[in-house]
């Protein structure tokens, strides 16, 4: 079973994505914070991270960068979900690492699409 860390501190995300994600097939790990995030992912070494950028403790910016200098984690691929539209801010993204960007409100729909592109590839 593929195992999602979703790296996120809205709970009007969280129970939505996760139920979907459940529903899904997969196995679903939370983290409400940066910090956490890191060491959630360093202990279950999940198969793809959904990562915010504005949390509490340490920015995804600085989780993705943190995760792709570790070689344990550094292939795990990143899809950034964040409000943030500007360019700056989704080219940032990319420059840190994020393979992918949604931006919210996303549609569960775009969240399996970008799970079937990064984790079907048998």
């Amino acid at each position: 079973m593929e195992k999602i860390l979703i790296i996120e501190d809205e709970k009007n995300i969280i129970l939505p994505l996760k139920m979907f994600l459940l529903k899904l097939g997969y196995d679903v790990k939370i983290a409400t914070d940066g910090i956490e995030g890191i060491r959630i992912a360093q202990e279950i070494i999940p198969n793809i991270i959904l990562l915010d950028i504005i949390l509490p403790k340490m920015n995804g910016y600085l989780v993705c960068k943190a995760l792709k200098d570790e070689s344990e984690t550094k292939n795990i691929p990143i899809i950034f979900m964040s409000a943030k539209t500007q360019e700056k801010d989704i080219k940032k993204a990319y420059d840190v690492g994020g393979e992918d960007y949604i931006i919210k409100p996303f549609i569960h729909k775009d969240i399996e699409k970008i799970l079937n592109k990064y984790l079907k590839e048998d």
